[in-house]
């Protein structure tokens, strides 16, 4: 063959992120895609971690959807624990799932601290006798 003339088979370039997410990254991205989704956030994470973010290619996401389909729990709360802990172990996983259920968690606790008949730290005020 010249040494002028194309390989037969070219390798694909490599469209994934060069470096792993950090903690901080993963945290922020699960907390985004939380705020972001009500009732579901399959969509936001397929999105952030496929599309924007390059983590993982498409079968990849796939194949990992697939394995919490088989755990216990919820399949994106699965996901996000799995996905953490492939990148950054037992902290990564902890870390995407804070981000995943803190914000939530905050903001309902802030709203219910707000509501006078369900905040249990606030004295009640006596009732207007009939």
């Amino acid at each position: 063959m010249p040494p002028d003339s194309s390989p037969a088979a070219i390798a694909a370039p490599d469209s994934l992120a060069p470096t792993p997410p950090s903690l901080i990254a993963l945290f922020v991205a699960f907390a985004k895609m939380s705020l972001a989704g009500f009732g579901g956030v399959l969509v936001f994470a397929r999105r952030a971690i496929v599309e924007q973010h390059r983590w993982m290619t498409a079968d990849e996401f796939n194949e990992t959807f697939a394995l919490c389909h088989f755990l216990p729990g919820p399949n994106i709360v699965n996901l996000t624990m799995v996905f953490g802990s492939r990148f950054r172990g037992i902290a990564g996983g902890i870390a995407a799932f804070a981000g995943l259920l803190g914000p939530p968690v905050v903001i309902m606790t802030m709203r219910g601290c707000h509501c006078p008949r369900c905040c249990w730290w606030r004295p009640r005020s006596a009732s207007p006798s009939p």
